[in-house]
């Protein structure tokens, strides 16, 4: 059967895990309640932390941009793109969600 894809991106069912831990790309306080950050997912394994700055530079000023890896060093196919303002990141959820980026349409939460 086909991966989900929580399954995929190794954010797996908390009921999986036992509940109790927090999840993987949790770093607690209120780092995840940033509005002015946005999850990125789709990337391609070929983007790079720059490749993700420059194009969601089009939204507003990116302050922040990372690909996320794995143990191994390579990416996991998702990213994390932080903003100076909420509204620069409510207006790249909105413009830059199904956009190419490096041959993949992405999406932006």
């Amino acid at each position: 059967p086909p991966l989900s894809l929580s399954q995929m991106y190794g954010f797996g069912d908390r009921r999986e895990r036992g509940g109790a831990r927090a999840a993987p790309y949790s770093r607690g306080g209120d780092e995840e309640s940033n509005p002015c950050k946005v999850f990125v997912g789709n990337l391609s394994y070929d983007t790079t932390w720059k490749g993700l700055k420059d194009h969601f530079a089009r939204a507003g000023n990116v302050e922040y941009a990372e690909v996320l890896e794995g143990p191994n060093g390579r990416s996991k196919g998702i990213g994390i793109v932080r903003f100076g303002t909420e509204e620069e990141a409510l207006a790249a959820i909105d413009e830059l969600t199904e956009t190419d980026l490096d041959g993949r349409e992405i999406f932006v939460s």
